[in-house]
């Protein structure tokens, strides 16, 4: 028991030896050099540990065994693994034999030697994979021009050289420079979905190639839901092709306010004015007009329809006071009858005839005693009563009739017309039993004498508009009487429709589009403004002031 312990304890000292470098010289007069890591005695073998691997050696092939410092094994370990040019272990076992022995100074020496070695296969390897980054751009090209996208792509994806690279730069405008050839090929094909993810991707590799964004703002151009890219694309470019597509995206967009700016100036210029631009600033001009009224911004409202009406002339001038009207109608208190007042007489002077009558109206159901308003809505109801009167005149009963119905309806404030309606309405009812018409006959009969009334409104226009005319002998406006006989016109024909819608029709009477242009007629003529350029519809005679 006691040898068993003593021989326990001397092999627990060899072991605690392991570790330790050693050179073996054999019988054969070679040399081993390593470290042993089992030496037990007894045993017929030591094993040593070498750059080649763990080698057990006889104990009768041991001529004699010298040991060395740790540093020392691991450098001739280290010398192995670097004639073998295995260089990276041998960079680890000289790393640990200066971590053992820091003054070795031929540890050291054969450390920075093995540090070049791996310096030099670095370089090497990095040639290699730049060479073949390089030898794949080429072919990818080559490929790319053959249309063999794909594969181009593919290649490319197999080389990629990472974000460090020095070939980094060129290898993503080559990879760039296939999809924006894939994406030129799928714009020929007419896939406008296929060639815009192309040249997405191609922008990503290569984001300051103009030619790419480009193509892809051809691709946007065509596409509603781009045209927020392709003003963003253009907006700081100072080339009139390339603003005059920014007022284009806008137009589209209905930004009419940022558009009309561009369109004006380029409007100017020969060189780019064309229909389709006048056209352009013709709708945004009849709808920034609309657009702001609709938001309550009369003073801008009636900014746009003056330049409207510049731009142009033909444009109706009822519009305007409408928003003069509404402009000052919001700056009034809607409960101060005086202030509605004098509100209605400004509609009445500038030719809103049937909403000064209802503002009149207003007024006086706030304060039946308001003189401005009982005079002005007077002057309507007496306005009215005389044409009433004038149909009876001129044997137009039923014209007559009803217009003395309306007066009454309207007027219940003046007791003195309703009565002299009553008895307009007595006469013209005794006078039309006397006609033995029937009711398509009555309608054909005053849509014929709307005509009249209507060809009498020219004659007058045509006087007010003369330039023979000695305006200092008049004695009568034509210009009054010419609204006079339109105004008859149109109620004649619309008597007549009541009697007989058919008689609007273009194939019968055409009192429809006869209404409207009498109508147009009769607001030009009542603006208080004229323009600086006055056309009458239909008439081709013009005025300028």
């Amino acid at each position: 028991m006691k040898r068993q312990v003593a021989l326990f304890g001397l092999a627990l000292g060899l072991a605690c030896l392991v570790g330790w470098a050693d050179v073996l010289k054999l019988t054969d007069g070679r040399t081993q050099e390593g470290i042993i890591i089992k030496d037990i005695p007894g045993d017929a073998t030591i094993t040593i540990r070498t750059a080649s691997g763990d080698i057990a050696i006889p104990r009768d092939k041991i001529a004699s065994l010298q040991r060395e410092s740790a540093a020392e094994s691991y450098a001739h370990i280290g010398r192995q693994y670097f004639e073998k040019n295995e260089l990276q272990k041998a960079y680890e076992a000289y790393q640990k034999a200066r971590e053992l022995d820091p003054n070795n100074t031929t540890v050291t020496e054969a450390l920075q030697q093995v540090e070049a070695a791996l310096e030099a296969k670095a370089s090497a390897r990095q040639r290699e994979a730049l060479a073949r980054v390089d030898e794949a751009i080429a072919r990818a090209r080559q490929l790319a021009a053959e249309k063999k996208f794909d594969e181009a792509a593919k290649l490319l994806k197999s080389v990629d050289p990472g974000e460090n690279s020095p070939k980094t730069g060129p290898y993503r405008r080559a990879y760039a420079e296939v999809y924006l050839l894939w994406g030129m090929d799928r714009l020929d094909r007419q896939d406008f979905g296929g060639a815009q993810e192309k040249f997405q991707i191609a922008l990503k590799l290569d984001p300051r190639n103009e030619k790419i964004r480009q193509q892809l703002v051809r691709v946007w151009e065509g596409d509603p839901a781009k045209l927020n890219e392709v003003i963003n694309f253009y907006k700081n470019s100072t080339l009139p092709e390339d603003q005059l597509k920014v007022a284009d995206a806008l137009f589209k967009l209905k930004r009419y306010d940022e558009a009309l700016p561009i369109y004006l100036k380029y409007a100017q210029e020969p060189r780019y004015a064309s229909e389709t631009i006048r056209q352009r600033i013709y709708v945004i001009l009849d709808q920034l007009h609309r657009q702001y009224a609709e938001k309550g911004d009369y003073a801008k409202a009636i900014e746009a329809y003056k330049l409207f009406m510049e731009y142009s002339p033909n444009e109706p001038p009822t519009p305007l006071a409408k928003y003069e009207y509404m402009m000052r109608r919001s700056k009034i208190d809607p409960n101060n009858a005086k202030e509605r007042a004098e509100l209605a007489a400004f509609a009445e002077q500038v030719g809103l005839a049937e909403t000064a009558r209802e503002e009149y109206l207003n007024v006086l159901r706030m304060d039946p005693s308001n003189k401005v308003a009982t005079e002005g809505l007077r002057r309507f109801a007496e306005a009215d009563l005389q044409d009433a009167r004038d149909f009876l005149n001129e044997q137009q009963f039923m014209l007559a009739q009803s217009k003395a119905e309306d007066v009454k309806r309207n007027y219940a404030y003046f007791p003195d017309i309703v009565k002299q309606a009553d008895e307009l309405i007595a006469k013209a009812q005794v006078e039309q039993k006397k006609i033995q018409e029937n009711v398509q006959k009555q309608a054909v009969a005053l849509a014929l004498r709307g005509d009249d009334y209507y060809n009498q409104a020219l004659a007058y226009i045509s006087t007010y508009m003369s330039t023979n005319v000695d305006r200092n002998v008049r004695v009568f406006s034509p210009k009054v009487e010419a609204a006079k006989y339109l105004q008859r016109a149109i109620y004649a024909w619309q008597s007549a429709l009541k009697l007989d819608s058919s008689l609007g029709a273009p194939t019968s009477y055409d009192l429809y589009n006869k209404i409207a242009d009498a109508t147009a007629k009769y607001a030009v003529l009542t603006n208080p403004y004229p323009p600086r350029r006055v056309v009458f519809p239909g008439t081709g005679t013009v005025r300028k002031e």
